[in-house]
């Protein structure tokens, strides 16, 4: 049964200490940024001090990214890490500009919100895909998946419009008030114009009235509700594209937006000390970031298109604002756009059936961010928030295209800790051996009270992958990987779980197999984490611990022949129930057990801090070891390469002055251009994407063969579209 809510708040309700507390929501999902490119940086979350990022064949974690995305390899050396660019209106060009992030400095008041009340930092976009399916997945909790990749993937609304139910209706048919507060050129923002029911819809008529009826000031109309007393129980606010911080837009103008409603909802006390306003993004834009989404297993019901997983998409902020989230905490259980539609759910009881399973057993509903039984309604001083420039558009010279810098240096978190909430998962992993089939066995294991998403990726050894798994609350799930035997039976694969966990699984099934094993137990109640270290060899085996976090050891454990040893970590104690362990053994040198995680108590607890003298980057960016491949022929010159003698074989032969034509093939890394000798006085120019301004020379050293002019022009993200000019 649903719980009807009026849409005044001038009556005083009694508190419940629960959720039935909160008399309003508000929902304002600004426009493609990343959680990495906004709140890496921000002391306590998940940013560029997380120790547990992913790790990649190049023998770096995914911090070191190439400078060229078609050319992965170049992360071996020639990467690019996440800078700093105090660029307000920025522009993306190319690979390299979406590893821009900004800092408190650029941020004022979006960090002090952050500090004020609580950051989500595992919250990810719907769909691994743009602005218009993340939307409709905020109103509706789904997408068709059998309406094509463009509709899918992409932002495109086909002319008969969509036709499910969305979840205004369904609160409409439940007598809960709504309302989407929206200008009249608003065309990203609310997705119901998009649906058959609004476009037929009428004036006087509710789904015209609350859902596309559009104000001409969308503060100012929201100001009013609040102010009046007319409030609904939900609203969606739809910022002006202005506002909305899409690039080239300012951050700085949306922190100006917030802070705009934020002050509307103050003005009224009563309003202000019984809403929960929610501030999202819709996709990333673009921009980095470090964490892999969840992603469902093949077959998944409802969550796959063309045979792509639909989601869950880049991980974007989330701030929640409220008397039930204040005082600067993080929580970092995953949420998604649906995780909006849940937390409304639950607190008014008309429930989504669009939300698909998967979703529902991953994502969470908001409400472990929350203490409703210790409301703080003080206000918190923050600071003011200008727009950067008045007009509509971004003024030409503040449009700019960030770049690293010369030489680069690791990026920046800030110190310091947030409290943070607890979740409803405890994950750990095991591996072990088994020699007679060449197979590394990884059992995963939930102790906690949700679903919990584990993903595998290979670290080396292999090229498939990654592989996803759910394994609910109380519950393991057992997986095997086969070992090639002619790479000397080595493995290495890593295990991800939520909240940075991470068991990396590394040996040599010919040299160890089912020989030296280090596994993990974890004790909830005593906050501890114990290693039981195996030895089945012939010979005393040497076992060493090393604490990533630099707050204690190495730890020695000699373990005697058929003997098993156990070391105790008591991360509670230590360091507010995080480790990050890293297990070697004398015995193989390429054995290694890495442990990452956190100890949940089923209390909030402060957020990993690192030694004074232990920093991480001075780790990774020490440079990884590099091995020598095979030798392999030199590449035929490009003027006997197959690629171009067919090319020059299938032109018919051509007088000196034959009509100017540029053909094209490619030979290893190079596009190869080829064009009549005669016209050896036209410039070569390449472009990346067709728009004026963007066309250069391209300087690279020609040869001729008969009557042709041949050149080699490296693969870039810049050379894709060529052109002859005089």
């Amino acid at each position: 049964m649903a719980v009807v809510f009026a849409a005044s708040s001038s009556r005083a309700q009694p508190a419940t200490g629960t959720i039935q507390d909160v008399q309003h929501v508000v929902v304002v999902m600004q426009e493609n940024r990343s959680f990495d490119h906004y709140f890496s940086a921000l002391k306590g979350v998940r940013g560029f001090n997380d120790h547990s990022p992913l790790l990649l064949p190049s023998g770096h974690n995914n911090f070191f990214q190439p400078h060229d995305f078609f050319q992965p390899q170049d992360a071996i050396t020639n990467y690019v890490l996440p800078y700093h660019s105090v660029v307000q209106c920025l522009q993306i060009n190319g690979y390299v500009s979406t590893l821009n992030h900004y800092t408190r400095d650029d941020l004022p008041f979006y960090y002090a919100l952050a500090d004020a009340y609580t950051i989500c930092d595992a919250n990810y976009c719907a769909v691994l895909g743009p602005t218009f399916p993340n939307r409709i997945y905020l109103f509706t909790g789904r997408i068709d998946p059998n309406a094509g990749n463009d509709v899918v993937f992409g932002d495109y609304v086909p002319t008969s419009g969509f036709n499910w139910t969305t979840y205004p209706e369904r609160l409409q048919t439940a007598g809960v008030s709504w309302k989407v507060y929206r200008r009249g050129d608003d065309w990203f923002g609310d997705a119901l114009p998009w649906f058959v029911q609004y476009r037929n819809a009428a004036p006087g008529e509710p789904l015209y009235d609350r859902g596309v009826a559009p104000v001409s000031d969308v503060v100012a109309a929201f100001r009013n509700d609040v102010t009046n007393g007319t409030l609904p129980s939900v609203s969606w606010v739809v910022p002006p594209w202005e506002l909305c911080e899409h690039p080239s837009f300012s951050p700085g103008n949306g922190e100006y937006f917030i802070k705009q409603l934020l002050d509307a909802l103050a003005s009224n006390p009563a309003v202000f000390n019984s809403t929960v306003f929610i501030l999202t993004y819709d996709e990333h834009g673009g921009f980095f970031d470090h964490v892999p989404p969840p992603a469902p297993p093949p077959g998944t019901t409802n969550e796959f298109a063309g045979g792509r997983p639909i989601g869950l998409g880049v991980r974007v902020p989330m701030i929640l604002v409220s008397p039930w989230t204040r005082g600067g905490r993080v929580c970092s259980q995953v949420f998604d756009h649906t995780s909006i539609i849940r937390f409304l759910e639950t607190w008014t009881g008309v429930q989504e059936p669009n939300i698909s399973a998967w979703r529902r057993q991953v994502c969470g509903d908001l409400t472990s961010a929350f203490d409703f039984a210790h409301p703080d309604t003080s206000r918190p001083s923050l600071p003011n928030a200008d727009m950067v420039w008045t007009n509509s558009i971004p003024p030409y010279n503040l449009v700019i295209t960030p770049a690293p810098p010369v030489p680069q240096t690791a990026p920046v978190q800030e110190a310091g800790t947030k409290l943070s909430m607890p979740l409803p998962y405890q994950p750990d992993a095991s591996a072990w051996t088994d020699c007679g089939t060449s197979r590394l066995y990884v059992t995963m294991t939930n102790a906690g009270t949700a679903s919990a998403h584990f993903s595998i990726y290979a670290n080396a050894y292999r090229t498939d992958g990654p592989w996803q798994y759910d394994v609910g609350s109380n519950d393991s799930a057992n997986v095997f990987f086969g070992v090639a035997t002619n790479l000397g039976g080595q493995y290495d694969f890593s295990c991800y779980g939520p909240n940075g966990f991470q068991r990396r699984f590394a040996g040599r099934i010919n040299h160890d197999c089912n020989q030296i094993e280090a596994t993990s137990s974890i004790d909830a109640n005593a906050g501890s984490i114990t290693l039981a270290l195996q030895n089945s060899t012939a010979a005393t085996v040497t076992f060493v611990a090393t604490d990533g976090y630099g707050l204690g050891g190495p730890w020695t454990n000699s373990v005697p022949s058929g003997s098993v040893g156990t070391n105790i970590f008591f991360a509670i104690t230590n360091n507010s129930g995080w480790y990050d362990l890293t297990v070697t053994a004398d015995g193989d040198a390429k054995f290694q057990r890495n442990l990452t995680g956190h100890i949940e108590i089923g209390l909030p607890t402060l957020t990993a801090t690192n030694a004074p003298e232990a920093n991480i980057w001075d780790t990774w960016l020490a440079p990884p070891p590099i091995v020598t491949p095979p030798a392999t022929p030199p590449p035929l010159a490009l003027t006997n390469a197959p690629p171009v003698t067919n090319l020059l074989a299938s032109l018919d032969p051509i007088p000196p002055y034959s009509p100017l034509t540029l053909y094209q093939t490619s030979y290893t890394t190079n596009f190869v251009l080829v064009f009549p000798a005669w016209a050896s006085n036209y410039v070569v120019e390449s472009s990346a994407n067709l728009q004026p301004g963007s066309w250069y020379p391209v300087n690279v050293t020609s040869n001729i063969i008969g009557n042709y002019i041949i050149l080699g022009v490296p693969f870039s993200s810049s050379n894709q579209f060529f052109r002859l000019r005089q």
